[in-house]
């Protein structure tokens, strides 16, 4: 008997295959949102500065009162003018206008009026703010870390506890700064 072989052309054979992926996308279905919960995208920190018992109190008070009997506002204008208003009762005690000096906000000249506000009314420290709608967002931040501090080291203003009649000093004017136009269109 003869044997007969057979050849196979292997360039007419059709050859797949097939890599299987499953095991590489569980893992990345677990790696992913393990990487995604370890990172931090935003710290929020809080800078604590020791301030004096009856400051801290007298701002804690003041955040408590729901009808005010000063208001405080400062209105930015699109122009970098800035228009103070300090009403009493409803009515008006201070209403001064700082115009911009060349290309910047008159942040001076509305910090030096607003110690004469602050010595006047000590109790308050809440400012309304009204910014106009095309008023940088950089340029608020430097008007709130504007009226917060004197920017004077020699200016400090007296604090006066109505209980314990304690008194003290300390360079914060304003550090609740409200947005008044929050909820204008």
């Amino acid at each position: 008997m003869a044997k007969t072989y057979r050849h196979i052309k292997t360039e007419d054979m059709e050859s797949s295959f097939e890599l299987d992926l499953s095991p590489m996308l569980a893992l990345m279905v677990c790696l992913i949102p393990i990487m995604l919960l370890s990172t931090v995208f935003v710290k929020v920190t809080v800078i604590e500065s020791p301030l004096p018992q009856v400051v801290q109190k007298a701002i804690e008070e003041d955040r408590k009162k729901k009808d005010r009997e000063i208001e405080v506002t400062v209105v930015m204008n699109n122009n970098k003018s800035m228009e103070l208003r300090v009403t009493e009762d409803g009515k008006a005690r201070v209403k001064k206008t700082f115009k911009a000096s060349s290309t910047s906000w008159n942040f001076d000249g509305l910090r030096q009026e607003l110690i004469s506000v602050k010595r006047a009314y000590p109790k308050t420290f809440r400012l309304s703010l009204y910014p106009g709608e095309n008023v940088p967002y950089d340029d608020i931040v430097n008007f709130m870390d504007a009226v917060r501090k004197t920017g004077d080291e020699n200016v400090k203003l007296t604090v006066t506890d109505e209980d314990t009649k304690e008194t003290a000093e300390t360079d914060i004017m304003f550090p609740d700064v409200v947005f008044g136009n929050l909820l204008e269109g």
